[in-house]
């Protein structure tokens, strides 16, 4: 890939939990690894909530400590006043969306986390809460798109079937690069290595207007 111009380097959640790198550094190792990479931008996931609102604040300053400083995207959440990141401002803020530049071509990439599976089973702040993702994709992308932004990327954590429906409610909308359901896309030739595809890579189908999107999941552990 570093050999290919113009590469956006997009991850859809769930980077900072679950394994012992994680529970002996709260993140850091996560984030280190993350910072080899240099994500464009960064979805926050379900379990970047685990440990409250306070541990999104402690990851962000892992990854803005060295030279990336993804920008951690979540159009659909709102940060309550016990939240660290409550009217927090850039780049020490989780913004709705972020706007990159590739061959002189603008592309708008919005971030959108799983509502209810998130605040009923992570541990968000008790005043932090989530929009409806559909309604508020949409809205994310009609302010870029009053940019002059038509080319229009979802980063999302809400998972493959959902990821599908939504495409087809949204306007305006051209990929969808989705995590949380873990799902392998690909050929069925993929079986014969004991691998069980949900779908083809990419996925095609269409939004409310018949036009074409794409859509790629990040399947799980950086696997690859």
């Amino acid at each position: 890939a570093g050999q290919k111009e113009n590469i956006l380097k997009i991850h859809s959640g769930d980077a900072s939990t679950g394994d012992l790198y994680y529970t002996l550094s709260e993140g850091e190792a996560d984030a280190k690894l993350m910072n080899t990479i240099c994500f464009d931008s960064f979805t926050l996931g379900n379990h970047e909530f685990d440990n409250t609102d306070a541990g999104i604040k402690k990851l962000m300053g892992f990854l803005h400590g060295e030279a990336c400083h993804t920008p951690m995207l979540s159009a659909n959440v709102r940060f309550g006043k016990s939240s660290p990141l409550f009217a927090a401002q850039p780049p020490e803020a989780v913004r709705p969306s972020v706007i990159v530049e590739r061959g002189g071509q603008k592309i708008g990439i919005v971030g959108l986390s799983v509502a209810g599976k998130t605040k009923n089973s992570s541990r968000p702040n008790a005043d932090t809460t989530f929009t409806e993702e559909t309604e508020t994709a949409q809205l994310e992308i009609d302010k870029l798109a009053a940019q002059g932004i038509n080319k229009i990327i979802l980063s999302t954590h809400i998972g493959y079937r959902a990821d599908k429906t939504l495409a087809q409610q949204l306007r305006g909308v051209d990929v969808i690069i989705g995590g949380d359901s873990h799902s392998l896309l690909g050929p069925d030739t993929l079986r014969q290595y004991g691998l069980t595809p949900e779908g083809p890579y990419p996925t095609r189908t269409t939004d409310r207007d018949g036009n074409l999107v794409c859509i790629t999941q990040a399947w799980q552990y950086a696997a690859v």
